[in-house]
């Protein structure tokens, strides 16, 4: 071997400490020349014993059954206290008169004492033992009787009452059997439920019952153990029942008791009787309910599949197909719509006059001139809206100057000229042609221009005369009858000179 290790079996396993590295007491050679402390201990001269709640190697791993138990130094194994057991000795022991196993719960009676929680008294004699696990007295040899109170007065002849204690043709030899029947001629043993052996003195191991022992026992709560007789069970654990809680919850119900009622999962499937999630899910969903779609490139039963690459679309959560956007095609969505079509699934034609457009929109493409049109026109629609607005700016304006001068204006004279015109107009064009309206026929005013700088003045319009030659423009002076006015008939405005 090399230095410092020694040979075991055909290997150089042993690390080996010596002179000054010699390890001390409660420390281990775990490499040549360096010791540590053994398992259980630690400190500067691995001289203290690690707390209840830590092993292992310098107490660094946490005892798991701490404080119902002590882990064992090395392994970590639980050894629990007394009235505890488990694997961390979680489960407070139920044995009111006796102790239970560490593993399985199973309650060891203290005498006289006897049930599954070694919770009811034996009422036997002294001649006889009482049975752990039924309460039935054992009767010593000569004893009979329910409390074997009774002895035997059979001298070497057939005793009735203890024909099932003795067998042979004299009825003279002692039967064996602990737990069962003795055959009366040869003595073997038929077990009662619950036993099995030779002489019927084996109970029934942690977890079967019955005649034989064949029969496994159901959902205990706990891990407890069945009765070995009949297969009872003091709780059953959540999602079962019955008296062996061998019986799942019905359709529909979960958990303890089976009180609990299956909430509503998708597609009809049924919730698990236990914890109440949905038990199965359509591909494509998942979750306690089948309430969420698979997500994260994920699709199929469980989710358990990987999505292809989709470039211009995505994959669907079900069949794992790529559901293209508009304007691809193909198994990967990676193909542009052929020439006159375009949108989902390249499913539409194109209305172009030469067949092409955006495969996405279906928009057509515009040559170079039809986009200087395009954009010429939109100009020209910019430029009339800014002229209208400013049209209308100035009739504002006006009609704000109008009625400020209507009211500076003397009363009389308003009333005289309720049709007052006035404004700035250079030129005035006028045309009376006969307007009806309803009855009244109104004069028509064009105005031509209007100067800003040229004000005008006022007066009344005169209707020709009767006698003048008449103006197909003016019927009579019922024409301005429309005109709320006086007798100096309507009102004109000429510009100043």
């Amino acid at each position: 071997c090399c230095p410092g290790w020694r040979q075991q079996g055909v290997e150089c396993l042993i690390a080996v400490c010596e002179g000054n590295f010699t390890c001390k007491e409660n420390e281990v050679c775990v490499r040549p020349s360096e010791c540590r402390c053994r398992h259980g201990y630690f400190g500067a001269n691995c001289d203290t014993k690690c707390p209840r709640q830590f092993w292992g190697p310098d107490c660094k791993e946490m005892c798991s059954c701490h404080p119902n138990g002590q882990c064992e130094d090395v392994t970590g194994q639980c050894t629990c206290n007394p009235n505890r057991w488990g694997p961390k000795c979680e489960n407070a022991c139920l044995c009111k008169h006796g102790k239970c196993d560490q593993k399985m719960g199973k309650c060891t009676c203290e005498p006289n004492w006897w049930g599954p929680q070694c919770s009811s008294s034996c009422y036997c004699s002294l001649n006889s033992q009482c049975d752990q696990q039924t309460g039935m007295c054992i009767c010593q040899p000569g004893w009979w009787g329910r409390g074997c109170n009774n002895q035997c007065s059979c001298n070497n002849s057939p005793c009735e009452q203890s024909r099932e204690r003795m067998f042979g043709p004299r009825c003279d030899r002692y039967c064996q059997c602990y737990k069962g029947k003795c055959n009366q001629v040869d003595g073997t043993c038929t077990c009662e439920p619950g036993y099995r052996g030779k002489y019927c003195r084996e109970p029934c191991p942690a977890g079967f019952y019955g005649q034989g022992c064949r029969k496994r026992c159901g959902q205990c709560k706990g891990l407890q153990p069945c009765t070995i007789v009949d297969g009872r069970c003091l709780a059953c654990e959540a999602g079962w029942n019955g008296t062996k809680c061998d019986q799942a919850c019905l359709s529909g119900f979960y958990g303890d008791g089976c009180e609990k009622i299956c909430p509503l999962c998708k597609d009809g499937h049924t919730c698990n009787h236990i914890n109440g999630k949905c038990s199965h899910c359509n591909p494509g969903w998942i979750g306690d309910r089948c309430e969420a779609k698979c997500r994260n490139g994920t699709y199929g039963e469980n989710c358990a599949f990987v999505c292809s690459d989709c470039f211009n679309g995505e994959c669907h959560f079900e069949t794992g197909r790529c559901l293209c956007r508009a304007g691809s095609h193909g198994t990967y969505c990676n193909l542009t719509c052929p020439v006159g079509q375009y949108g989902v699934n390249c499913a539409k034609s194109c209305s172009c006059h030469d067949d092409t457009c955006d495969p996405l929109t279906g928009a057509c493409h515009m040559e170079a001139n039809q986009r200087m049109g395009v954009i010429a026109a939109g100009a020209l629609l910019a430029l009339l809206l800014i002229l209208l607005l400013s049209l209308l700016c100035c009739c504002c304006v006006c009609r704000k100057k109008e009625e400020a001068q209507g009211a500076n204006q003397d009363p009389a004279a308003s009333k005289k000229s309720p049709g007052h015109l006035c404004g700035r107009f250079t030129r005035i064009s006028m045309k009376l042609p006969r307007i009806p309206l309803h009855r009244q026929k109104l004069p028509k005013v064009v105005v031509a221009h209007h100067d800003l700088e040229n004000t005008m003045n006022c007066s009344f319009i005169e209707p020709p005369s009767v006698v003048e030659q008449p103006s197909p423009s003016w019927s009579s002076r019922g024409s301005f009858s429309s005109f709320d006015t006086t007798d100096e008939g309507p009102v004109y405005c000429v510009p100043h000179e």
